[in-house]
């Protein structure tokens, strides 16, 4: 063994007051203690200041990074569908369809609704949010505080992006759900900007039972659009949120009032409130009741629904009033002897119903009378003529023997067992004649008049079209005629064999024609028909903007004495059409 000169040993212990043996004595002596040098109070706050950005830093990227990885789902605020709704023309609801869910939700733009609703939110609800980034973190601290001075919660520190973030993934209410609920939220004001959420909060907000988003709760509870509500009626809704089912307006009256009374005063803090406006809500009764959902044009809206099934908002051209009218018609012009009865009136330029009736009440009835096919009786006698009138096979002035005629086996006779022999077309038109349109089909061929019903609208199947649909034996609905006469009279209409101006001349001889219970006080182009053995009534007024069908029948095809277009049919029409704008 070699001998080791002792004195060349380096004296680490010696060497701890440099940086070097400070180092070398933690590698090899890590029992002893190390000696830490005193610091100044400013240096000790520059060190945590440091490690605080340090760890800001960490916190930053980590949430950067868990961002990337977990980044916000924004379709989950896509998971609440949308209630079906029927619109009438002026947007007032017909019927609310519930969700599969059952809620009843409809969904409104910031701009469609009242900017009472979206003050009265802020103002109770997250008065700094337009301020901060999804948390507001003052909020925070001042609830964390006066919750432990009291001893339990006096405050909550939700924002608006919170209570999104709740709605949209609920989670139970523990530390560790609030801070999920913060991250959410922030991840939330990056994802959408204030307008977003606060438009999507106003519509996905619960307010008791089966209501989401103040435009439902409006209507359900003061029966009018969310646009059209008052301060105070905002504020209504608004103080219901922290319990809406506990301050329901018929379960808490008193207690929603004060409630409210406190938003309107915030209102006023706000400075959207002007002190004579503040005092008049104050003094403003609450006003909210139980107005249920609307369930109008019973007939209409079940056919628009089957039309258009998926589509949220189904807006067409129903009139409140007209259609109000028609049923009371209706409900009060229709005798005994006919169980059925359907009342329809087309917008000309639309060609869109603006009132439709399939029944006397839908209760009892929701067979729509308004889309079965009958035979069409006399109904289509006009288009007959248009097409012999176009052919030059006749003329309104040229006579036309009404004299029997025979078909296949059996031989037609007029409505009143009478013949005329010779007479005027244009008369012929005006009484309905039949054997008259029965020579004038034959003369003008039964393709031809085919050709013309396709392109007007009605349904004919292959093969079924005789000579015998010129006396009606053709079945069409009211629904289906009312389309065919609104196309028939519009100028702008190309048909197969039958140009405008002829179009024009039929009607105008069939504004002569005044069916004796019809007084209107304005021109109508009528045309009645009764099919055969008195079991369909029919009755057909196009005035300047509109086209109105009635029919009257039994559902089983039983005949009735009574049932006769010009009579029964013809007062319907003549009510409506005197109540047409």
């Amino acid at each position: 063994m070699s001998n080791v000169d002792v004195d060349s040993v380096p004296d680490l212990s010696a060497s701890t007051d440099d940086g070097v043996g400070r180092r070398w004595s933690r590698w090899v002596m890590p029992w002893r203690r190390r000696v830490r040098r005193p610091r100044s109070r400013f240096m000790r706050w520059v060190v945590r200041a440091r490690r605080c950005v340090v760890l800001l830093v960490v916190l930053f990227v980590g949430e950067l990074i868990w961002d990337w990885w977990d980044p916000y789902p924004v379709h989950l605020l896509d998971r609440f569908p949308e209630s079906q709704r029927v619109v009438a023309k002026d947007g007032t609801p017909l019927r609310v369809v519930p969700t599969k869910d059952g809620e009843r939700r409809i969904h409104l733009t910031l701009e469609e609704m009242s900017p009472w609703i979206a003050r009265a939110v802020i103002v109770s609800e997250d008065r700094r949010f337009y301020g901060h980034a999804g948390v507001d973190w003052l909020a925070c601290v001042r609830a964390a505080g006066t919750s432990t001075m009291r001893g339990h919660v006096v405050s909550g520190a939700s924002t608006l992006h919170m209570q999104l973030a709740r709605i949209a993934e609920p989670h139970s209410r523990t530390l560790l759900g609030k801070l999920w609920e913060i991250r959410r939220a922030r991840q939330l004001a990056r994802e959408l900007d204030h307008a977003e959420v606060l438009e999507a909060y106003l519509n996905l907000v619960p307010l008791g039972g089966t209501l989401r988003g103040f435009p439902a709760a409006s209507w359900f509870w003061f029966g009018k659009s969310a646009r059209d509500l008052a301060p105070e009626e905002a504020a209504t809704l608004v103080a219901m949120l922290p319990a809406p089912t506990r301050r329901a307006p018929d379960r808490a009256p008193k207690q929603l009032r004060r409630h409210r009374d406190k938003v309107i005063d915030g209102l006023r803090d706000a400075g959207h409130l002007t002190p004579q406006a503040w005092r008049r809500s104050r003094a403003a009764p609450l006003g909210a009741r139980r107005h249920g959902w609307p369930f109008r044009a019973s007939h209409a809206c079940d056919l628009l629904l089957r039309a258009k099934p998926g589509v949220a908002k189904i807006e067409n051209h129903l009139d409140i009033e007209l259609q109000a009218m028609a049923e009371h018609i209706v409900r009060t012009g229709v005798d005994g002897g006919a169980d059925g009865v359907a009342l329809v009136v087309l917008e000309r330029t639309s060609r869109e119903p603006a009132a439709l009736v399939g029944s006397r009440d839908w209760h009892e009835s929701q067979l729509n009378a308004a889309v079965c096919r009958r035979c069409a009786g006399s109904t289509l006698k006009p288009f007959i003529y248009a097409l012999a009138m176009e052919a030059g096979v006749t003329g309104p002035d040229r006579l036309v023997a009404d004299t029997p005629v025979t078909l296949r086996d059996y031989a037609p006779a007029n409505f009143d067992r009478t013949w005329s022999g010779p007479v005027r077309t244009a008369e012929a038109l005006r009484r309905s004649r039949n054997a008259p349109a029965v020579r004038l089909l034959r003369a003008v061929g039964v393709d031809r008049f085919r050709d013309l019903l396709t392109a007007l609208g009605i349904t004919v199947n292959p093969g079924s079209l005789h000579l015998d649909a010129a006396l009606g034996t053709l079945d069409v609905s009211p629904l289906e005629l009312a389309c065919a006469y609104a196309r028939f009279a519009d100028p702008e209409a190309k048909l197969p064999g039958a140009s405008a101006s002829i179009r024009a001349r039929v009607l105008a001889l069939l504004r002569e024609t005044t069916p004796d219970p019809a007084t209107t006080g304005r021109p109508v182009a009528w045309k009645t028909g009764t099919s055969s053995g008195r079991r369909d009534a029919w009755c057909v007024g196009v005035t300047d903007h509109h086209v109105t069908v009635a029919w009257l029948g039994n559902l089983k095809g039983r005949g009735a004495a009574n049932l006769v277009g010009s009579e029964t049919a013809a007062r319907l029409v003549a009510r409506m059409a005197a109540r047409l704008p």
